[in-house]
């Protein structure tokens, strides 16, 4: 019985070196997650800011025509001879004046929603290739101590193999068995209670237990019993 505690403190020791590895990945999977978010986004900037861009050659044709428009009625106004169509041409100028006022209006604050993308671009990217940096620390730090916890894993089996060899066989198989239901396989028995399930266990039953005679199951939980004074000696 003792050497069953003994391999079940090995095997936590194992289960907590494999814990620590399982521990890895969802760190790289936040960062990973980030930097798909921040892809996302450039992507996004990228499209947002070639619409702009399109938006904004489309404002400059149209001020260009209009610009050619007006100089067109300047030329005009120089060669009317009557009223009536002096007036009409220069209402056509004040027009096309206010329109070319309206959309370079609009120019300025169109090329103002650009500069302040492109900033937003410039900021996305820093932010990624910090994430990117992060990354690769994280990446290498993790490679590290997976290659520690691999050794001490490897070093675990090793003691674990070699306990294992001491234990009659049919204990083994039934602590295998128990430890695929329960990580604590073998509990103490304290003042006839089993710790495993904080059950008392029978009178007759803890007085065979503390005889140390069979491996004894606790009749609630079916897990290995030992006797928590035995236990604590042999520490």
């Amino acid at each position: 019985m003792q050497l069953l505690w003994e391999l079940q403190e090995i095997d936590a020791g194992l289960d907590k070196i494999r814990d620590a590895q399982e521990s890895f990945a969802p760190k790289l999977d936040n960062i990973k997650e980030d930097i798909a978010l921040l892809e996302d986004a450039a992507q996004e900037y990228q499209q947002e800011l070639a619409a702009k861009e399109v938006e904004r050659r489309d404002i400059r044709d149209v001020v260009e025509r209009l610009k050619g428009l007006i100089a067109q009625s300047k030329e005009k106004i120089t060669q009317i001879s009557n009223n009536k169509e002096y007036f009409a041409v220069l209402k056509e100028l004040e027009h096309n004046q206010k329109s070319v006022e309206k959309q370079e209006v609009e120019l300025l604050g169109l090329i103002e929603e650009i500069d302040s993308i492109k900033e937003q671009i410039a900021d996305n990217e820093n932010e990624l290739t910090a994430k990117h940096d992060a990354m690769a620390k994280e990446e290498k730090a993790i490679s590290n101590k997976t290659a520690t916890l691999e050794r001490k894993i490897k070093a675990g089996e090793k003691g674990r193999q070699a306990k294992a060899k001491e234990i009659d066989e049919i204990f083994l198989r039934r602590y295998q068995r128990i430890r695929r239901r329960f990580n604590n396989a073998v509990v103490p028995v304290e003042n006839g209670t089993c710790r495993g399930c904080n059950v008392n266990v029978p009178p007759q039953v803890y007085i065979d237990l503390l005889k140390g005679l069979e491996l004894m199951n606790c009749p609630n939980c079916q897990r290995i019993m030992v006797n928590r004074n035995d236990v604590d000696s042999e520490k």
